[in-house]
């Protein structure tokens, strides 16, 4: 009986585990299944394509000849560099300025409720909307440029230019607030002992800023950059609407190849790119983020 009721134990055990990794796997299929069937297929779809695989209308064979083209080609080179030119320039600006708003919330003023709901009104605007309220102000007939004309000053291109001025202002502006959020968040969760005690050793305020506060909101800045930037490399709506003429954005390249040449073998390889890029890039800045994060320990 005693023999009988040791193994007991290990009899029910694989199935009591069994059960719950049925358990677990039921549970994951609607989440996981989403994931592959609107995410993970299409991006192999993509991949394939771009390597002349799974064509459609036309034989397929593996061949690297659509990437030797757009490595040839000087308005693919120009559109992807471009693209990346914007994506890392309004990252950079829109980090620096949610970091000193997101700072300032922090501390008790008059008017500091007031510029909690302002800095949000971006989230609720969309992107054309946006980029046509830019126009409006920063175009050279805009509002500024017709306020100063007046004075006889001259107001500079800021919209259609080669240097996508323009369109790092709207996506600036539309993206802030997104950062501010998460910063806003992560910062106010930092105990204020250790601010405190940072102000009693005789720190001054930017340096409770830089030694005390960056260094504990490294997790909030990775991701929101990586949200900004992952959404700019790709935008299409407000490069093509206030974008110059040469070079346009990737994504306005890609838009162009499919409905105006419906090349959609070369737009999958554009696309492939772009998501190699983009990976190569987040991974570099995240190994980035957790060497500081390690050094800080």
């Amino acid at each position: 009986m005693e023999q009988i009721t040791a193994t007991l134990p290990r009899i029910t055990r694989p199935r009591t585990r069994r059960r719950e990794w049925l358990t677990d796997l039921v549970l994951l299929t609607p989440g996981v299944g989403y994931l592959l069937v609107f995410m993970c297929v299409p991006l192999a779809q993509v991949a394939l394509r771009g390597f002349g695989l799974l064509a459609i209308g036309e034989p397929s064979h593996f061949t690297l000849a659509l990437y030797r083209e757009i490595l040839a080609s000087k308005i693919y080179r120009d559109s992807i560099l471009f693209s990346l030119y914007f994506a890392l320039g309004t990252t950079v600006v829109s980090l620096a300025l949610a970091l000193v708003t997101s700072a300032l919330l922090q501390v008790n003023f008059p008017g500091r409720s007031v510029i909690s709901v302002l800095y949000k009104i971006p989230l609720v605007v969309p992107s054309l909307v946006a980029a046509f309220l830019v126009l409006t102000i920063i175009d050279q007939g805009g509002i500024i440029a017709r306020a100063v004309a007046r004075f006889g000053v001259e107001w500079p291109e800021l919209v259609h230019d080669r240097w996508g001025v323009g369109i790092i202002l709207v996506l600036v502006w539309h993206n802030v607030p997104i950062m501010i959020v998460i910063l806003s968040a992560v910062m106010s969760a930092i105990p204020q002992d250790v601010s405190a005690a940072a102000r009693n050793l005789g720190a001054s305020p930017w340096q409770v800023f830089r030694n005390v506060t960056l260094p504990l909101s490294l997790p909030g800045i990775s991701a929101a950059s990586l949200l900004v930037f992952i959404g700019v490399f790709g935008a299409f709506s407000i490069p093509s609407l206030v974008g110059a003429a040469y070079p346009k954005a990737i994504s306005v390249v890609m838009s162009t190849e499919v409905l105006d040449r419906a090349n959609w073998a070369l737009a999958s390889a554009l696309g492939t790119i772009v998501t190699v890029l983009s990976a190569v890039l987040l991974y570099a800045y995240y190994r980035l983020i957790r060497h500081q994060e390690a050094a800080l320990r």
